[in-house]
């Protein structure tokens, strides 16, 4: 069954990419196509949470060894990626505004919303209408030489809307400032 509302290509592009590069820690089919692999640490190596969407609690984890080798946590490494971007971006890229549109997110007013028989613009059955029969349209202010900077903090929000999530927020005005 083909889809409806895009373009199906029968013949899909040939060639390679230009350049391939994968987060894993281990040696997997990705990897062996791959131009660069950065090693993560295994599960044991790292303090993490794991999620799923199967239930509504988290794992938390807590490392039993020192990552082996040069292998490091996914987020030193994000962490290193964005360092050197923001580095080397300069002169490049600056600051950047991009129109954006913004899916409804879950547990809110929008989403509550939503009635059980949906109008769709695209088939003309209504009006776009941006944040009721199609996504919010906003800006965002992309600011490429402090990519770090905003990687590395929490935000100017925490201070502002406080902290939480499914319904259930807390202010915790002592946590703002630095993440790293």
């Amino acid at each position: 069954m083909k889809p409806e509302e895009v373009e199906w290509r029968d013949n899909g592009l040939d060639g390679k990419l230009d350049l391939v590069v994968t987060l894993d820690f281990r040696l997997s089919s990705t990897c062996l196509y791959s131009d660069i692999v950065l090693p993560t640490a295994t599960w044991y190596e790292k303090d993490d949470m794991n999620t799923s969407d199967m239930h509504p609690f988290i794992h938390p984890l807590s490392a039993a060894v020192d990552p082996a080798w040069e292998s490091k946590s996914d987020w030193e490494i994000y962490k290193g990626i964005a360092k050197k971007f923001s580095e080397v971006c300069v002169g490049h890229l600056g600051k950047e505004t991009d129109v954006v549109t913004l899916p409804i997110q879950h547990d809110s007013a929008a989403e509550l919303a939503q009635p059980l028989d949906v109008k769709d613009w695209k088939k003309g059955e209504c009006d776009l209408i941006p944040g009721k029969t199609a996504p919010h349209i906003m800006t965002v202010e992309r600011d490429y030489p402090a990519t770090y900077e905003r990687f590395t903090s929490i935000g100017p929000l925490m201070e502002k809307i406080g902290n939480g999530g499914k319904g259930i927020a807390w202010n915790t005005p002592e946590r703002n400032g630095l993440a790293a």
